[in-house]
């Protein structure tokens, strides 16, 4: 298959944010007192904001501990993630060169608010890689909806069959799966399992491999 463009995934794809979001959320929900465990944070994994606070409401009756928490673990992790450089996952600027090299286009749709996409990416030095981002604040359903993706694709000159998409998450693979683009799962912090084996054009261990697709 010949693919001409690609949609990024930002968040555990091609920066180990996740990483930083769980210890944000794990240091504030441990100071005010909530039960929360790094396996209920996985289960929101490529999911909104919005996605996951509503599911912290519906998972802890403590409406006051939770609004605190809302707050308190945004300021943190935005404070934590607009500081300055974050690590770069393995082969995205071996990954991105190449794309430049085959004069290919590239977006990146992030389930994160645009301007932490637009911020993270220019201080970063990878922001003129893609010629635009979506943010998950730019469409009405998250994923695992295909709402963002199919955003995207209208920014690019070229058909559902011609892109790949690039996602570390279950939830990312489902929205891309959904609206009918071709997918590739480079695993972060989940383990791909049998729906993404079978919803995922491959599973790889890192973006070097990709490039293997891209010819």
């Amino acid at each position: 298959m010949t693919f001409k463009a690609i949609i990024f995934d930002m968040d555990g794809l091609m920066f180990d944010t996740e990483a930083i979001y769980y210890k944000a959320n794990q240091k504030t929900a441990d100071d005010i007192g909530l039960p929360f465990t790094k396996d209920f944070y996985l289960k929101y994994v490529g999911a909104s904001d919005k996605d996951f606070f509503a599911g912290m409401y519906k998972e802890f009756d403590e409406k006051e501990k939770i609004d605190r928490f809302v707050d308190e673990s945004n300021a943190i992790a935005h404070e934590m993630l607009t500081a300055g450089h974050i690590d770069k996952k393995k082969g995205l600027i071996d990954l991105l060169d190449f794309i430049k090299e085959k004069e290919m286009e590239a977006v990146i749709a992030s389930s994160s608010e645009k301007w932490l996409v637009e911020t993270i990416t220019t201080n970063n030095d990878v922001r003129e890689c893609f010629i635009d981002t979506v943010g998950g604040d730019e469409v009405k359903h998250a994923k695992p909806s295909p709402d963002i993706f199919l955003k995207a694709l209208e920014k690019l000159d070229t058909k559902k069959e011609e892109t790949l998409v690039l996602e570390d998450s279950l939830n990312g693979v489902r929205a891309a799966y959904e609206a009918g683009i071709p997918v590739i799962m480079i695993p972060d912090l989940l383990k791909p399992d049998k729906e993404a084996h079978e919803k995922a054009y491959a599973v790889l261990d890192n973006l070097s491999e990709v490039k293997k697709y891209l010819n």
